[in-house]
């Protein structure tokens, strides 16, 4: 529905009834996934993990970005998955720190960095990651910032139960990378929930940001991303794995590992 639309649709219903804003009233609906919703998700991120292999199966000096994005999605594809809710993001060089997907696609240098940000998606339920993969060599400050993420993440990870505040999530976040020296490298929102949605974007209700009061229950999926984007020394770090809320703390979705591969 465009705004013109919307605007004439409101327009029409004045003298009917009051119009009043519900644009969450879905969404909060669906925060809380149920058992048979849940088996979707899993399957989503199984074929999150099957991208994965892909991407570090085809991640080398000279490979194509295209290349790479191709054979993630056929993984999911041709494991009876679907199309994503938005493009999956791939940046080298300098665009790694870009996190948006943009059209450039270029072949990696000798030493690289590459950033991927991707879903698996099953039914149109999505369970998404994220990986910087130095190409190569590491620089050091690659491996630091790499330290940073897992340390963020596992205290993210320790914060993410029922009756704590996602707002809560986010603070503890940004404690560990300003503790780390990285406060000008983090963003200001370290995650989302994460369900059954279209295009053009697989982020849903509610975010985890600062503040936020939305009280963490059992059936939640969240979407965790550690970022780092050291724009003076123009590297990039990320890490990012889907959770699902437990009654007693948290189940992480993917099986991967999080160590820092170089390739």
């Amino acid at each position: 529905m465009t705004g013109r639309n919307a605007l004439k649709l409101n327009k029409s219903l004045e003298k009917y009834c009051n119009v009043e804003d519900q644009s969450e009233l879905i969404t909060k609906l669906r925060v809380i996934k149920s058992q048979e919703e849940i088996v979707y998700v899993r399957k989503a991120a199984e074929l999150a993990d099957n991208a994965l292999d892909q991407a570090w199966k085809h991640t080398k000096a000279g490979a194509s970005e295209a290349k790479i994005l191709a054979e993630m999605q056929k993984a999911v594809l041709e494991g009876g998955g679907d199309y994503p809710a938005n493009e999956y993001i791939i940046g080298s060089g300098h665009n790694a720190l870009l996190c948006r997907y943009q059209a450039e696609k270029r072949e990696l240098s000798n030493q690289d960095q590459l950033s991927i940000e991707w879903a698996g998606t099953y039914k149109h339920y999505h369970s998404a990651m994220f990986r910087t993969i130095p190409v190569g060599k590491a620089d050091p400050k690659h491996i630091k910032m790499h330290e940073a993420c897992v340390e963020a993440l596992t205290n993210c990870e320790n914060k993410l139960k029922p009756g704590n505040k996602i707002g809560e999530v986010f603070d503890i976040h940004a404690k560990t990378f300003d503790d780390l020296g990285y406060n000008k490298a983090r963003m200001n929102a370290c995650g989302y929930s994460l369900g059954n949605t279209f295009s053009p974007n697989w982020m849903d209700w509610p975010m985890l940001y600062t503040g936020n009061p939305y009280v963490i229950e059992p059936g939640n999926v969240f979407f965790m991303h550690m970022i780092l984007m050291d724009s003076e020394n123009q590297l990039a770090m990320n890490l990012g794995e889907t959770y699902l809320v437990t009654e007693n703390g948290n189940e992480r979705l993917g099986k991967q590992k999080l160590d820092l591969v170089i390739l």
